[in-house]
């Protein structure tokens, strides 16, 4: 009986052995969005921001394409995106969105990374002239609560695609600002084993961290501003309130943007 237990914990032992020596893709053999990690309750809410991402004309062209061509790069990259839905008011972890990577591939074949999205605070997000960004937009004007939800998910979407595509920009992420994070919170926490630095070395590390961050958030406010743009006028143009089209002018002049049509096939390029 000894000697089948010892059997038996010698097997489960080379099991995690080749388990760790797998490669992550063969650990890790969902790509694209995984949505496990949601609740019941937050996968419906998942699905609603899903619909809005594919919603189509009456001519079966898709209203809202920029952000449906970053869905779609995420679910052919090969990569592991996971999907969580925080629901702390007032998190500095998470103000609207984030995006992270968790397990970074050196060889830039297979990252695993997620987006989180705070729906809470997206809720509760003030809409006026005081949150207008330097690019010129006002985040979420004009906008219902789940278009809200899709307009942070682009932002965060262009975080994924501009970094994943890149490996370098990639290796500069988890370098510069996830080790550069996790050394302050292991200083905060005083648990400091793996992460002695000098306050020199860690300003040096803030300041190059802060200027690689200010570079991201520029990209990804530009891609944020077109998808904020598409997701209003999609909700004009498709809007069953005949009225509101008419009044396509006064639209372009309250939101400062021209409503952008996608071409039917063989009309790309006529003016």
């Amino acid at each position: 009986m000894l000697k089948s237990h010892l059997l038996v914990a010698v097997h489960l032992l080379m099991l995690a052995v080749l388990a760790e020596a797998l490669p992550e893709k063969l650990k890790y053999p969902l790509t694209g969005f995984v949505t496990e990690r949601l609740s019941a309750n937050e996968y419906e809410k998942w699905k609603a921001i899903e619909r809005i991402v594919f919603t189509e004309d009456k001519e079966r062209q898709p209203l809202h394409p920029t952000l449906r061509n970053l869905w779609q790069w995420i679910e052919t990259s090969g990569h592991t995106v996971f999907i969580e839905i925080i629901k702390v008011r007032g998190s500095s972890d998470c103000t609207a969105g984030l995006f992270t990577i968790e397990r970074f591939d050196p060889l830039g074949e297979h990252h695993i990374a997620v987006i989180k999205l705070n729906l809470i605070n997206i809720n509760m997000a003030y809409v006026g002239p005081e949150t207008r960004r330097p690019n010129g937009f006002v985040p979420f004007k004009g906008l219902g609560k789940e278009e809200r939800y899709a307009e942070v998910l682009g932002h965060e979407l262009a975080h994924a695609v501009h970094i994943l595509t890149n490996l370098a920009r990639a290796r500069q992420v988890e370098d510069l600002v996830q080790q550069t994070n996790q050394i302050l919170l292991a200083r905060f926490s005083k648990k400091q084993k793996g992460h002695h630095i000098t306050p020199a070395e860690l300003s040096r590390r803030l300041s190059k961290r802060d200027d690689l961050l200010k570079l991201l958030e520029q990209q990804a406010e530009d891609m944020e501003k077109i998808v904020w743009q598409e997701l209003v006028a999609g909700k004009i143009l498709n809007s069953k309130l005949p009225y509101l089209a008419n009044k396509e002018s006064d639209l372009q002049r309250e939101f400062g943007f021209a409503f952008r049509r996608t071409p039917k096939p063989g009309q790309a390029g006529k003016k």
